[in-house]
């Protein structure tokens, strides 16, 4: 699969993307993401949403892998 990722200005509602012309692919899979400044605070909001979950503790941890080992008998 090849990926292209490029910034550009929305001018009148539209863009245009120029292809290299080694890129051949007919059909393609748009996916348009705001680039704006507030569109960044949104990634920070989620970083801090990140770091104020709860944590989980090492006994909390050890009790899912040894489940996780339990269930990896039955496969």
């Amino acid at each position: 699969m090849q990926a292209i990722k490029e910034y550009t200005e929305v001018i009148d509602g539209s863009i245009h993307v120029k292809l290299p012309k080694n890129f051949t692919a007919k059909r393609v899979e748009l996916i348009i993401l705001s680039a704006d400044e507030n569109a960044k605070d949104d990634k920070g909001d989620f970083l801090h949403f990140l770091l104020d979950s709860p944590e989980m503790t090492d006994e909390e941890y050890q009790a899912i892998e040894e489940k996780r080992q339990h269930l990896k008998q039955w496969t």
